[in-house]
């Protein structure tokens, strides 16, 4: 998959878009525009994340940073943070934190429909560039600023049916993988 990847988008050597890990846990960070350490936009391996990644078997885990390392701003699509997979799963990651006491309910409808619209578009864009031989899953993490990552609520069953016939892939909201 690693060689299918690189072959189909140069940029992950060049901007080092890609990791492997044998953590038992890691989170993954969305770098926030308040954050002057690293790239606003891309997602870095960092403790204190907003979506984690549990490895209890620890084996190889890829990480592959998208937004602001393969795919950028001028590119004319919506784009998926990142994606996270091993030898039998590819997991697309859109994370939206907000920081509000204002309609908690109607801003998080506002970021899901935000990332599903950017995990449906980033999904596509791997589609045509190359056959993805595993299961495909998708994770909508929407959270307000220090809420309980492992907090999901349900998705709405038009756009998991619509996700799971379209795109052939599984979607979730949540801000946690369990690799098994």
């Amino acid at each position: 998959m690693i060689k299918k990847l690189k072959d189909a988008f140069f940029q992950i050597e060049k901007n080092s878009c890609l990791e492997i890990l044998k953590d038992k846990e890691f989170e993954i960070y969305d770098c926030p525009e308040a954050d002057n350490s690293c790239t606003k936009g891309r997602c870095y391996i960092r403790t204190n994340g907003q979506f984690k990644v549990i490895n209890s078997r620890e084996k190889e885990i890829n990480f592959l940073a998208v937004d602001k390392c393969i795919f950028f701003d001028n590119d004319e699509f919506e784009k998926a943070d990142c994606i996270i997979f091993d030898d039998r799963t590819f997991c697309f990651i859109e994370i939206k934190e907000f920081d509000t006491e204002r309609k908690v309910g109607s801003i998080r409808k506002k970021k899901r429909k935000k990332a599903l619209s950017q995990l449906w578009s980033t999904i596509e864009q791997f589609r045509n560039k190359f056959e993805i031989d595993k299961t495909l899953e998708a994770y909508a993490c929407i959270q307000k600023f220090g809420e309980d990552r492992t907090l999901t609520k349900a998705s709405t069953s038009d756009k998991v049916f619509a996700f799971e016939k379209e795109l052939r892939t599984k979607l979730f909201d949540g801000c946690q993988k369990e690799f098994l």
